[in-house]
């Protein structure tokens, strides 16, 4: 009886509440897609304009929308599911606090790092992505 529960397929639940949180994210990962291209060809970023800092923010509001399925994804899931997730969000938010720290410590010794918040940003989704990879094995 046992071996038939633990078969390793998602339940019917898990896969509705996956559906659920697709269905939620993809528009927002769409409208940031679009909205980004729109301001790369269009925002003049590089100009004069102090419009251009308006344009620069335009992507951050389909990155609520993102938010805000994640948030609804996280209320949805069960307490099993939930702890997996949050670990993998934990060992994110370290990995980026630690290359935050360096970055900004290498800032204070004088080496100008491009794109310093891009790679922090880069740092701690890679390290929630593998960290929840490795957690829900």
């Amino acid at each position: 009886m046992t071996s038939e529960l633990d078969n390793g397929r998602r339940s019917s639940g898990d896969r509705a509440r996956s559906r659920a949180y697709h269905r939620d994210f993809w528009p927002g990962i769409v409208g940031y897609v679009v909205v980004l291209g729109a301001v790369v060809a269009l925002g003049d970023l590089d100009g004069t304009s102090p419009w251009r800092f308006l344009w620069a923010l335009l992507p951050v509001l389909p990155a609520l929308w993102i938010i805000r399925a994640v948030v609804r994804h996280v209320r949805r899931i069960d307490d099993h599911q939930r702890g997996l997730l949050l670990r993998g969000l934990a060992v994110g938010f370290a990995a980026a606090m630690i290359a935050s720290v360096t970055l900004g410590f290498l800032d204070v010794a004088g080496l100008v790092v491009p794109m310093t918040g891009w790679i922090v940003y880069g740092v701690g989704m890679l390290a929630w992505a593998v960290a929840a990879a490795v957690s829900a094995r």
